[in-house]
């Protein structure tokens, strides 16, 4: 068995909760020119952002916030607050660097050069770990919500970089494949309602 240090996340990390709701209520998907703000739903199940449906708030409202919320290359953004996807998490890739995140949000910044961001993404989605944060987040309501102390409190099995970046890499490549195979069924099942449509038409149907 491989040999493991267990610090605690808030060793390892800052942890940073969103800018309250208040902050951020001007969110729109209409605003061309504004900046990102990452929530929840614009989490994937496969540890990236989809922006496809990104809301933005303006500049001179980004502008208006603490540095601490701006995001970096890097970061892992955590869902801390949600009915269904508590724990689900993104890597910040170079494209999402300045960008904003929404108030149910974490930002989780490894300070330590002990841990790689990329391991600590997926530690954070290792299933024992997500019953561990679903068991703190108080149980039963419907609405579960992690706060930034408990996170902190975190068991992180750290095992030496070399093996870090070495499962990192092969989950890595794993979520790349599930990705790919993800935009493939997209694009087939688009294939199959335009075929229909060419054979049949969109005229409904009569009833004799």
């Amino acid at each position: 068995m491989p040999k493991y240090e267990r610090p605690r996340l808030g060793e390892l990390c800052e942890i940073v909760p969103g800018p309250s709701g208040g902050l951020l209520e001007e969110l729109s998907a209409d605003i061309e020119d504004g900046v990102p703000v990452i929530s929840p739903p614009d989490l994937t199940g496969h540890q990236a952002v989809d922006s496809s449906h990104i809301r933005r708030v303006s500049r001179e409202k980004a502008g208006g916030l603490a540095t601490r919320y701006r995001l970096r290359e890097g970061d892992v953004i955590l869902v801390r607050q949600s009915t269904t996807g508590l724990g689900r998490q993104a890597l910040v890739t170079r494209e999402q660097e300045g960008w904003l995140f929404a108030t149910s949000c974490l930002r989780v910044a490894v300070t330590s050069d002990r841990l790689l961001p990329s391991y600590l993404l997926h530690y954070l989605g290792h299933a024992p770990v997500r019953r561990w944060l679903s068991n703190r987040a108080n149980p039963g309501q419907a609405v579960e919500t992690l706060t930034t102390a408990n996170l902190a409190q975190l068991p992180v099995l750290l095992p030496d970089l070399e093996s870090q970046r070495a499962l990192a890499g092969a989950l890595d490549e794993i979520n790349a494949q599930l990705r790919m195979h993800d935009e493939l069924s997209r694009r087939l099942g688009l294939l199959s309602r335009a075929v229909l449509t060419t054979q049949l038409g969109n005229a409904p149907l009569q009833v004799h």
